[in-house]
């Protein structure tokens, strides 16, 4: 039997078929036993003598078959699993003993008793004693004796069979000289007689009619004991003519115990390797659709890792189930406010169906409703079943439905929706299409709440990253501005690069794009702090070399380890000069009315955060209509080639627009972006973009859009540019 840990192990597989069992009508073989006492009455009628060999023949006869019965059971297949024919190896094993110390002390064999010197009274001891063992263990195996006796009651009877045969047990009177049975040996033989019988008909009792074929075998062998024993003592003194009709019966008993017991042994061997090959074709089967299964779950895993957000989630799972149940229709509901559903995503859905799915009262008798609310799946096959268990369904794009599956999708042992597949045929549900779907529901329900919440983080992030940049540029005379920010990671993270344009006074305005390294919600918080200290600093004193060396003071005082960069510009828009200082950022770019483009690379020093910095700063003119270009790292570094290669094709970019008559700040921030996202990239891109004009009055305007998009998609709105 499998232990509490081998059952756990193959919980929810199913169970093996019964191992096949050959049985044996008990009743009719213990009627057909009864048949040889004819040959014994016979024998003790007529007073027939047999040859002298075959005298020797019959008494070796009996022990050479108990030996061969008793290394069947011993080695039998039945034998390690059967307590009972345990205990009946054990009563046998000393018979045996006692067998083989008869017949080397009998006379007919060894005259004198033979090696031993076993005398007459021993011998016919030895006879009560085989008789008497293999009833003790027939009994014992069928009363449930404890197996830890078997041993200890093995030795026992091989000692006794052995003192006996010696001569050390003291014996009563049990033969006479002449061979004939004292009364007291008569007596015995009923009493063993009786003992043996009653084991025999303890043992039909207790195992039925129709038991194993290994314990029928062993009723008969019980049942012809007793008869021997019994017409022994019904022979009484006539000892001359029964002795070899006892030993023929004796003979038969262990003859048909051997070759009964091979006999079933080899038909049951037989019957298990037929059963052993049905099986494994059996589980080769189950494997295979097992198999099918977690081909068909993988798959649907892999394609679900693939979906981002929720509604493509469940369009996915919706996909997949339809493929792998095979019904033609599948929605995921889920809860919306209200008290109402929704389908998050559908497959096989028409139109009327997927309006009506868009708003599904949660406390209506529907499949959906019920699984989400309950938690509870539902497979039915009919439409009458259906009818009688979802009534509401009648006025529905779903009342034709006959056949249906809702359940319910779990997180964490709750409900969070629903998965409803169903179609206009009925079907029989099978154990394993309802374990495939509950599989599938199970993968979808974690992986909508994992788009869910990676949906609503995304959101946060946003929301915080847009609510730590400017929310408007600032509207001057004479300049026009445009700012494009776009987040790296597919747009779902927040992290530390900045800009800003400050209002210094009437004539002064100072343009930045910082970065903060690193990612998450501490470079963030970093990069707000330093936004915050920038503003203050700037009403205080402009310059950009005080501005960065009080930046790199914060910088060190937040978190000694922190390292940021950050270009510093303080634009005179009435003297068109641009007072410059650079800390380990991207120089700016400027681009002039003639279409050439100049790296402002002067006054670099280290990044925020280096101890012991000297901050420079140069100073550079701005002719009239020139455009100031401001950029962070992510718009022109290549992991490979480093920001070189990509600084010079954002030149080149500036110049083609130029060439093309560009001039809109936003149209050239959108160009310049379009560019950027066209190439695949994990690091936030920020750009800040100022023109000073010739003629203040000409442009009193300034353009201020701001635009945060994701990078797999593209920027958005004037990001569609016509020109390329």
């Amino acid at each position: 039997m499998a232990s509490t840990a081998e059952r756990k192990v193959y919980e929810g597989v199913d169970p093996r078929t019964p191992r096949p069992v050959r049985r044996l009508d008990l009743y009719a073989m213990l009627a057909g036993a009864v048949l040889a006492c004819v040959a014994y009455l016979a024998a003790l009628l007529t007073g027939a003598q047999p040859p002298q060999g075959l005298a020797v023949a019959l008494l070796a006869i009996a022990p050479v078959c108990a030996g061969f019965a008793l290394l069947v059971l011993l080695r039998g297949p039945r034998h390690p699993t059967d307590p009972a024919l345990q205990w009946f190896t054990t009563g046998l094993a000393v018979a045996f003993a006692a067998l083989v110390l008869q017949l080397v002390s009998h006379p007919t064999v060894a005259p004198g008793g033979g090696l031993l010197h076993t005398s007459d009274q021993s011998n016919a001891a030895l006879f009560l004693l085989f008789h008497l063992a293999l009833a003790a263990g027939a009994v014992a195996g069928v009363l449930g004796f404890p197996a830890a006796l078997r041993r200890p009651l093995t030795v026992v009877g091989l000692v006794v069979a052995a003192m006996v045969g010696i001569n050390a047990v003291p014996l009563p009177h049990l033969l006479d000289a002449d061979g004939r049975y004292a009364p007291l040996l008569v007596a015995a033989q009923w009493v063993v007689a009786v003992l043996v019988g009653g084991s025999a008909v303890l043992w039909a009792v207790r195992f039925g009619r129709l038991p194993a074929a290994l314990r029928a075998w062993v009723g008969v062998a019980l049942s012809l004991s007793a008869y021997e024993v019994a017409l022994g003592a019904l022979g009484g003194a006539r000892y001359t003519p029964l002795w070899w009709a006892s030993l023929t019966f004796r003979g038969a008993t262990y003859v048909l115990l051997a070759v009964g017991l091979v006999w079933s042994v080899l038909g049951q061997l037989r019957d298990l390797d037929a059963y052993s090959n049905a099986e494994l074709d059996r589980r080769e089967s189950q494997l295979g659709a097992s198999l099918a299964r977690t081909r068909q779950l993988l798959r649907c895993a892999e394609d679900l890792a693939r979906a981002v957000t929720p509604q493509e989630v469940a369009t996915v799972l919706c996909a997949d189930v339809v493929a792998m149940v095979g019904l033609p229709r599948a929605a995921v509901v889920v809860p919306k406010a209200g008290g109402r559903l929704y389908a998050l995503g559908t497959a096989g859905y028409d139109a009327s169906l997927q309006q009506w799915a868009q708003d599904v009262d949660a406390l209506a008798a529907l499949p959906a409703a019920r699984a989400a609310l309950t938690g509870q799946s539902t497979f039915l096959g009919t439409g009458g079943d259906i009818r009688n268990e979802y009534p509401d369904l009648a006025n529905t794009p779903m009342a034709g439905a006959a056949a249906l599956a809702g359940v319910p999708l779990m997180v964490r042992g709750q409900p969070i929706g629903a998965l409803v597949v169903w179609d206009t045929k009925p079907i029989r549900w099978s154990s394993a299409s309802s374990e495939l779907l509950a599989g599938l529901a199970a993968q979808g329900g974690q992986a909508v709440a994992r788009a869910q919440a990676y949906e609503e983080a995304a959101h946060a992030a946003s929301t915080l990253q847009e609510s730590l940049l400017p929310s408007r540029l600032p509207e001057r005379h004479g300049l026009s501005l445009a700012a494009r920010y776009v987040s790296g990671e597919g747009g779902r993270g927040v992290s530390g690069d900045w800009y800003d344009c400050v209002e210094v006074d009437e004539n002064q305005v100072a343009l930045v794009v910082g970065d903060v390294m690193g990612k998450g919600l501490h470079a963030a918080a970093v990069m707000g702090q330093m936004r915050t200290t920038l503003r203050a600093l700037t009403a205080i004193d402009p310059s950009p070399g005080v501005v960065l060396a009080a930046l790199d003071r914060v910088t060190q005082d937040l978190d000694p380890d922190e390292i940021a960069t950050v270009v510093y510009v303080l634009l005179d828009l009435t003297a068109r000069t641009a007072r410059l200082g650079r800390a380990g950022h991207p120089p700016p770019l400027l681009l002039t009315t003639s279409g050439a483009v100049r790296l402002l690379d002067d006054a670099g020093s280290p990044p925020l955060g280096v101890p012991n910095q000297r901050w420079g700063e140069t100073t550079v003119d701005v002719p009239a209509d020139s455009l100031l270009v401001l950029y962070s790292d992510g718009m022109v570094e290549d992991r490979s080639a480093g920001l070189g290669p990509g600084t010079s094709a954002l030149t080149r970019a500036l110049r083609d627009l130029a060439g093309h008559g560009v001039d809109d700040v936003d149209v050239v921030a959108d160009a310049l972006m379009r560019r950027a996202t066209s190439i695949a990239h994990d690091d936030d891109m920020t750009l800040l973009l100022a023109r000073v004009h010739d003629d203040p009055d000409d442009h009193d305007v300034a353009h201020t859009a701001i635009s945060v998009a994701r990078s797999e998609e593209g920027p958005p709105g004037a990001f569609g540019s016509p020109w390329v």
